[in-house]
């Protein structure tokens, strides 16, 4: 009879001899998802908005191609905290940093047990330059640009025996890439407080080394477009602001050394139902669930279930003040 070590090596051997099997069942690349929380929007001038939210994604439905298969097999949970620090050096231009710290854990069942990853660290951070091409009382167009850097480490080794963890359950990607967003808001569209939403961002990836140059890992570009529309209430001394979003997500194939790689890419579609309270002029607190409602994903992956967010956001005003001689 076989010992419960030997039938850990031998899982072991299966997950290092079948790496596609296992490896490569997620949606989402390593580190945060960053794609939903850009936090493209207007700011006045001198204004400092301190951000900090969490968010909580758990992946455990697998899917081939737009069908789900009945297994239960897999999970993985990836938490995140983010601080987003926005600064609007005029009423048109400010500048965005995004920094995340990423939880994830990953569990495959099997008849010889359980194997659990995990893996926590800063995630990779984002600069972003924001400019208002056009800001009236009912149209608001926003463009913003700018890299995400590779802070995030991509050498976590696995909990028990020491073996390197694939790209997706790294902190951050490795990867020094693009992003670009727009957003346009129609405000009044039939009353005076219904405004029409959309974002649309884009995030071009770029190779990176990993395995001491033995490997060129790249993550698939990823396309996300946001329609929607928000109301607002008062409710006692609190501003109520509701929202309900459209989300499309497509990312293209992941590229190893060259060739692209299996179970990864495909389509994601979601529905965002979402809340602001504003409690203070300076305080507001928000949150969102992002309901899955269609995937079609490349090969075999594991998809969302469950995701939500929940964050506060602080307003400071810096006021210049000018001095008389």
């Amino acid at each position: 009879m076989k010992t419960k070590r030997e039938n850990i090596l031998l899982l072991i051997l299966l997950i290092l001899g079948c790496p596609n099997v296992l490896y490569s069942q997620a949606c989402c690349t390593g580190g945060a998802p960053l794609s939903s929380n850009l936090g493209i929007a207007h700011y006045k001038a001198n204004q400092l908005v301190v951000d900090l939210s969490y968010d909580y994604n758990k992946i455990d439905n697998l899917y081939a191609g737009s069908t789900k298969l009945n297994d239960n097999e897999r999970e993985r949970i990836t938490q995140s905290t983010i601080l987003r620090l926005s600064y609007a050096l005029s009423d048109r231009f400010s500048l965005t940093a995004i920094l995340p710290y990423v939880w994830q854990k990953q569990t495959v069942r099997s008849v010889v047990g359980s194997n659990n990853q995990s893996a926590n660290g800063i995630g990779d951070f984002v600069l972003l330059g924001q400019y208002s091409l056009i800001q009236s009382h009912n149209n608001q167009l926003i463009i913003a640009a700018g890299p995400k850097l590779p802070t995030g480490s991509t050498s976590k080794r696995g909990n028990e025996f020491d073996i390197l963890l694939p790209p997706d359950l790294q902190p951050g990607t490795g990867s020094w890439d693009g992003i670009g967003a727009v957003s346009y808001v129609r405000s009044g569209f039939s009353r005076p407080s219904l405004s029409l939403i959309s974002l649309v961002s884009y995030r071009y990836s770029f190779e990176v080394g990993r395995y001491d140059g033995q490997q060129k890992y790249r993550f698939g570009n990823e396309l996300a477009i946001n329609i929607g529309a928000s109301d607002s209430f008062n409710l006692g001394k609190h501003v109520i602001k509701p929202s309900l979003q459209y989300r499309y997500r497509h990312t293209q194939k992941d590229e190893n050394n060259g060739s692209q790689f299996p179970n990864t890419g495909g389509s994601w579609m979601y529905l965002v139902p979402a809340i602001n309270i504003q409690l203070s002029p300076s305080l507001q607190v928000h949150s969102n669930l992002e309901i899955p409602i269609h995937a079609d994903v490349i090969g075999t992956q594991l998809i969302t279930s469950f995701k939500g967010n929940i964050g506060l956001n602080y307003t400071i005003n810096f006021i210049k003040t000018k001095y008389l001689k």
